[in-house]
């Protein structure tokens, strides 16, 4: 159990670093425009994003998804070493998209892995995933405070490298369950259109899309606003310590408050909070007040992640499991990719404002995709099987 806590801590200093600066550093140091950002943050992901749920079938096929994962944070390393000595639009795109086709599936296929022990040995993932979000603020903090003293815009490469060296130690020694070593064999033909059939799981995947897809894409452009408001990069890593603060709560909370008040009323709970959150990114000039709001993104976060990962628990084929998280991560990242794309081309045209009135109304389209949840029969019967 302890090297899932290793697994998550090595992993989440390497993508807080990551995640939160390349915005930045596309913008400020290299001197794109916000299209160009977007465009650097979003097509690669879309692409990279595709071999997600390729890798999930190699996986489900070859029963070897600690290999498998292996070779994607190895191929991580190399290319975001790269990725460093790339300073011109073209040649970024490139790098940046062979990078994503590996660094975009090393955390689903460590959840799939994860959740699967947790599963057969009731133990709670949000508490392993807990670890990851500490590490993750306590690193887009650290860095910011690094890039600060060494004058090095760089820095937050280095750190998601040595993130990716632990994270090639740790992966060989975790735990994998007999299910995920001997379970059944897939079937392509058969098996796979039965995911794609099943209609708890398809709307599952839309309201993450509501939830999940629009805090992520937002995550590309917030720091950069924050310093229009007149904030330094040491406050965007601060920034994401107020973002994952709540999360640290309600991941380990969310298991339990999940079986007492049920996933709508949840997930409803997180589209409110993003609502929130929205409402005061339009209104709002001050920084400090922008940064409260942003700590309803850990909210909104960890409850769609429990929510969703239970649910599809419950309602898919086990030998379709890892295929079916990993389609769900191509299916949130696809989206958040494409909405970082079109928030670039939106703040160019219309203001930064236009993308906060555009997320206020995907949010509030997530609770009519969750009236339509309320009334599936394996939400209203506990007892129903898979479907």
């Amino acid at each position: 159990m302890s090297k899932f806590y290793v697994k998550y801590l090595t992993l989440f200093i390497g993508l807080g670093a990551y995640n939160t600066f390349l915005p930045v550093y596309l913008e400020n140091t290299l001197g794109f425009s916000s299209s160009q950002v977007g465009m650097v943050v979003s097509i690669p992901s879309i692409i990279g994003i595709i071999f997600v749920p390729i890798w999930g079938l190699i996986s489900d096929l070859m029963k070897k998804q600690k290999s498998i994962l292996w070779i994607n944070i190895l191929m991580s390393l190399l290319f975001t070493g790269l990725y460093i000595i790339t300073d011109s639009f073209i040649p970024i795109l490139v790098v940046a998209t062979f990078l994503e086709m590996f660094r975009n599936s090393i955390l689903p296929l460590t959840d799939s892995i994860t959740t699967s022990y947790c599963r057969e040995n009731n133990k709670n993932y949000g508490g392993i995933r807990v670890i990851g979000s500490m590490s993750f603020a306590i690193s887009s903090f650290l860095c910011g405070q690094l890039i600060k003293m060494t004058n090095s815009n760089l820095m937050f490469f280095y750190v998601f490298m040595v993130s990716m060296i632990g994270c090639l130690i740790i992966t060989p020694t975790l735990d994998a369950t007999s299910k995920i070593e001997h379970k059944e064999k897939l079937n392509l033909k058969e098996d796979l259109p039965k995911l794609f059939k099943n209609r708890a799981y398809i709307l599952i995947l839309i309201c993450g899309v509501c939830v999940a897809s629009l805090t992520e894409a937002m995550m590309a452009y917030q720091g950069i606003h924050l310093m229009s408001l007149g904030a330094g990069p040491e406050l965007v890593g601060l920034l994401t310590v107020f973002m994952v603060i709540p999360e640290l709560f309600f991941m380990v909370k969310s298991k339990g408050l999940l079986e007492k008040y049920g996933m709508v009323k949840m997930i409803s709970f997180a589209s409110c909070a993003l609502l929130i959150r929205w409402i005061v990114y339009a209104l709002t000039s001050n920084p400090l007040v922008f940064m409260l709001a942003t700590s309803m993104h850990g909210i909104a976060i960890s409850i769609i992640i429990i929510c969703a990962f239970d649910f599809i628990g419950k309602v898919v084929d086990k030998k379709l499991y890892t295929t079916s998280m990993t389609v769900y991560t191509f299916t949130i990242g696809v989206s958040y990719s494409l909405m970082k794309l079109l928030y670039g081309a939106m703040i160019d045209l219309f203001g930064i404002n236009s993308i906060f009135i555009f997320s206020i109304g995907v949010s509030l389209f997530s609770f009519v995709v969750l009236r339509w949840i309320m009334n599936l029969d394996v939400v209203n019967d506990k007892n129903a099987e898979v479907v």
